[in-house]
């Protein structure tokens, strides 16, 4: 597996601005609101307080206008309206972050773009699915458009770029070895599936592999990118928890399944992934 950031400064003058430009708007409220912060010198409050980092991300919390969306978010945001929690909402980039946080106890809950995985379960708890995704390849369109081999097979000799905390990433390198061939998989703790699909739109890299969910919004801003190959079977997207938050777990799995029974629910999937 090779590990390198994208040559060239575009890649790292779009992160740059991506990140700049949440940050300002972040803390440019942080005057109207102690809600909407990127915590980095965060302490847990403590009480009855669901502290939870959530990913910038089209899917998870973004803003539109002066409001904060995202069906992660607003799924959150009714759970503990339902059932009277207190919650404090964290934005975060990267995901490492967040995931240190989660450990040393910053952070109650974490809301990434992050599939269910066995790795995962290692070394965290996992709620129920909150939805379901899958992976799908992100290319420009007309790219080898005559091409009729697999999808998983034309990455053979290849190079893919993931997150790097995509499953799919030592999937693809379990396949490059079932088939005695070569996938190079590349990626960069600080690139987002976001920025994947935009470096792929302005052509700085061939290919990537990214949750269908984040895709599909971008493809309309983008129309010049291909996302109608499935790379994956349906994946389950959860959220996480610390190991020893058993308690809170089995709660959320229980809110969870209640919301997924509701009409909002349904309007939140439609809105979101349809």
């Amino acid at each position: 597996m090779a590990h390198q950031p994208i040559k060239g400064k575009l890649p790292l003058l779009i992160s740059a601005l991506i990140l700049v430009l949440a940050l300002m708007w972040l803390l440019g409220r942080c005057s109207k609101s102690n809600e909407n912060t990127i915590a980095h010198q965060y302490i847990h409050p403590g009480g009855d307080t669901l502290v939870v980092a959530i990913e910038l991300s089209p899917t998870s919390y973004a803003f539109t206008g002066d409001s904060a969306t995202g069906f992660d978010y607003e799924m959150m945001k009714a759970i503990a309206r339902d059932h009277r929690l207190p919650v404090s909402f964290h934005p975060f980039a990267p995901v490492q972050y967040a995931l240190d946080g989660l450990r040393d106890g910053r952070f109650d809950v974490v809301i990434a773009n992050i599939p269910a995985s066995d790795n995962l379960k290692k070394d965290f708890l996992l709620t129920d699915n909150v939805f379901v995704d899958r992976q799908v390849l992100v290319r420009l369109k007309d790219t080898d458009s005559l091409d009729t081999t697999p999808p998983q097979l034309r990455l053979l000799g290849d190079t893919v770029w993931v997150t790097a905390s995509s499953p799919y990433k030592e999937r693809l390198s379990n396949l490059s070895q079932e088939l005695g061939d070569t996938i190079y998989v590349m990626y960069d703790p600080d690139y987002s599936a976001e920025h994947l699909v935009l470096l792929t739109a302005l052509g700085e890299i061939k290919q990537a592999v990214v949750n269908e969910s984040v895709a599909a919004r971008l493809a309309a801003e983008y129309p010049q990118i291909d996302i109608s190959t499935p790379i994956s079977l349906n994946q389950f997207q959860p959220w996480i928890l610390a190991k020893d938050e058993t308690v809170l777990r089995d709660s959320l799995n229980v809110w969870i399944g209640e919301f997924k029974q509701t009409t909002d629910y349904a309007t939140l999937i439609e809105r979101y992934f349809r």
